[in-house]
């Protein structure tokens, strides 16, 4: 059985990461108003 490595677990992490990003990017108005509904949310202690 082979040993995870600290490399394996960066490239993942990074992985992980970078996904998140692309996805951001992707759907830029999607993740602003998500941003701004939880924003909003939280300020008027609307919180569902």
């Amino acid at each position: 059985m082979k040993n995870i490595t600290k490399r394996e677990i960066v490239a993942f992490v990074l992985g992980i990461i970078a996904v998140f990003v692309i996805d951001s990017i992707v759907n830029w108005d999607d993740s602003v108003k998500a941003f701004n509904n939880g924003y909003d949310s939280v300020r008027n202690k609307n919180v569902k």
